[in-house]
């Protein structure tokens, strides 16, 4: 067989970071071996890894530049409002375990790409010029620019089959802890409100605050502004409620009755000045009027004349747990807020 004497140039690796600068690596000699007419000359295995992954001209993408300063953009702000609202092992999430979970890739396409209150840019992109269709390679793109962890999903995904949950989360602010032009690794604490679902009476209180450590790793040609997300760990920084044995007042809607155990349930509860917050109720909560049975025919009666929310007393002492779940009513009024 036809021999031919090829060049190997043996390098150093080599980090690839958007358009960070690197030292031109230690010049060596180049080294003569015989090879078949098919073999291809040797390349880095970040070149390699990089090429098999995905065709970025194709997908119509192209690298980002980076700042002198850290900016989260709102591509990277919707990412991370989503990754961080699901409640993790520990409060950590890392992106080295998801090889290994079931779960996420239908937690991806059913939080990502098919979350009717959730987009990104280049979801959007896709979804106008190809009927709301993407592709297998789109799809394994837009997860790994938001992971930095190659995953292989089976098809494409329909965009329009949406739905939409019944909670969201706020980043409220950040601060950088980390972050060089040159480095790779950029590392943020982000403060985090989580709403378990959207209150129709207090939507300015969460039902949950967190301080989350962020861990970036730039990939220019990500579409979540050019970063890849490394880790989370959130630590909850929600207020407690003491009790003051003083008596206080919920208000909701009357939904129903247990006329053996002398319940009412309220649906959308909510609290006074001192118990308000949507982080101290669920969405129903139960009035224990065993004490007090004459409160159920006073409900009664103001539903009978076309009230159907109602202030209910209570003493809020050691005995009443919060979140409330369960309180003993000692009066039952119209709503007068």
């Amino acid at each position: 067989m036809k021999k031919k004497m090829v060049a190997v140039l043996l390098l150093s690796s080599m980090v690839f970071a958007g358009c960070a600068k690197e030292e031109a690596p230690e010049v060596v000699e180049p080294t003569v071996e015989a090879t078949d007419d098919s073999k291809e000359e040797a390349k880095p295995e970040e070149e390699k890894e990089e090429e098999a992954l995905f065709d970025y001209d194709a997908l119509g993408i192209k690298p980002v530049e980076y700042g002198d300063e850290f900016e989260m953009g709102e591509n990277l702000k919707a990412g991370l409002t989503n990754l961080i609202y699901p409640d993790y092992e520990d409060g950590k999430w890392d992106n080295s375990k998801l090889a290994d979970d079931d779960s996420w890739k239908d937690s991806f396409i059913s939080s990502y790409l098919q979350n009717s209150w959730f987009s990104f840019d280049y979801m959007n992109q896709v979804g106008e010029n190809s009927d709301g269709i993407m592709s297998k390679e789109q799809v394994e793109y837009a997860q790994y620019s938001l992971t930095g962890t190659y995953i292989e999903f089976d098809d494409g995904v329909d965009l329009s089959q949406a739905s939409s949950g019944f909670g969201i989360g706020e980043i409220d602010s950040y601060t950088v802890d980390k972050y060089d032009k040159e480095d790779d690794t950029v590392e943020i604490t982000v403060k985090y409100s989580k709403y378990e679902e959207i209150a129709a009476s207090e939507p300015g209180d969460p039902d949950h605050a967190f301080d989350v450590k962020v861990v970036l790793k730039k990939d220019p040609y990500s579409c979540f502004d050019g970063y890849n997300v490394v880790s989370l760990e959130k630590t909850e920084t929600t207020e407690s409620l003491e009790a003051d044995n003083k008596t206080h007042y919920v208000y909701g809607d009357i939904l129903d009755y247990d006329l053996t155990n002398n319940w009412i349930y309220l649906e959308y509860p909510y609290g006074d000045d001192y118990t308000a917050g949507n982080a101290y109720f669920d969405h129903f909560l139960t009035i224990d009027c065993s004490d007090n049975p004459g409160l159920i025919d006073e409900a009664k009666a103001l539903q009978e004349s076309g009230v159907w929310q109602i202030k209910v007393g209570f003493t809020f002492d050691g005995s009443v747990k919060v979140p409330f779940e369960t309180i003993k009513g000692t009066s039952v009024d119209e709503a007068d807020r």
